[in-house]
């Protein structure tokens, strides 16, 4: 009997692929960043993603070229089917169905080729012991890990994400 597993999806006409300005000119990216996990930016750009942050999207490409002053240009991935790696971070085992935030992430100009994700933040439910309330994350951006590649969901393992 063949196996079927989920994968990412290859050349997919509904891929939401798009050209953007990476990064602040201080932080230049490069091809080794290409799987990098990015958030939108305040100047026109997309910026790399730090531990907590909600998935916005993923380097696919680095061109030679800067532009805005110096800025990175390439592509950002924000839809379909991500591999991505559990952070190192993490701290407890991630599972199918779990929504994913940024771990720590990788420095920019290390190869790695992988996002680093956590399980994100469910919200706190206000009871009368207990007055607080934490809203939940993501909260935007609904990546949800849908297998795992490799390992049981600990730090180090590929998993495979899909936005909602």
């Amino acid at each position: 009997m063949t196996d079927f597993n989920f994968t990412e999806l290859v050349n997919s006409p509904h891929a939401d692929i798009i050209s953007a300005a990476l990064g602040a000119t201080a932080g230049l990216f490069s091809d080794t960043d290409v799987g990098q996990a990015v958030k939108m930016g305040v100047a026109s750009d997309y910026v790399q993603a730090v531990d907590g942050d909600e998935l916005e999207g993923f380097v696919t490409s680095v061109e030679v070229v800067t532009v805005n002053a110096g800025m990175s240009f390439g592509s950002v991935q924000r839809n379909m089917r991500v591999v991505a790696q559990v952070a190192s971070n993490e701290g407890g085992t991630m599972a199918v169905g779990d929504f994913v935030v940024v771990g720590t992430p990788i420095a920019l100009g290390t190869a790695n080729g992988k996002p680093q994700v956590k399980i994100g933040v469910a919200a706190s439910q206000l009871t009368s012991a207990n007055y607080t309330y934490t809203e939940k994350t993501p909260n935007n951006h609904m990546w949800k890990c849908i297998r795992l590649v490799s390992g049981t969901g600990v730090a180090g393992d590929s998993v495979l994400l899909e936005r909602e």
